[in-house]
């Protein structure tokens, strides 16, 4: 089965820690995480590493830190459309702060705000061979 995946694109920048900060408060992780997010390409990673075929439509771009974004799609077999090669502004980051004991989290992101795509984007042909459309 192979699945399209329409939606945000980010780097995430994940920190466990064993309590979240208090206020004007500096603190040490206990571990760290970096990895491609956002709700579509999350979808398409578990899709993928539950052994379906996932390709994510979304703009990521040719800034430097896309490559981190890339090396962890590709590691998880995600493949992408990317809707703007070109677009040289950083992507989306998100910073995420998960307490080890509870799992909550606290998220500071910025989303598309710099990197909005057009319906005029999307390739005629996106629809060729998909099973299934997440949205």
């Amino acid at each position: 089965m192979h699945g399209l995946f329409i939606g945000l694109t980010t780097l995430d920048l994940i920190y466990q820690v064993t309590e979240p900060p208090a206020k004007n408060q500096k603190i040490v992780a206990t571990d760290y995480t970096v990895s491609a997010g956002g709700p579509a390409t999350n979808a398409a990673v578990a899709f993928s590493d539950l052994g379906d075929r996932a390709t994510i439509l979304s703009v990521v771009g040719c800034h430097p830190m896309t490559h981190l974004i890339l090396a962890d799609l590709q590691q998880h077999g995600v493949a992408i459309a990317d809707l703007d090669s070109t677009q040289s502004q950083s992507p989306p980051v998100s910073s995420i702060i998960v307490t080890q004991a509870t799992g909550e989290r606290a998220v500071v992101s910025i989303n598309a705000v710099k990197t909005p795509a057009t319906p005029d984007q999307i390739p005629e042909t996106i629809l060729q061979n998909v099973d299934i459309v997440f949205n």
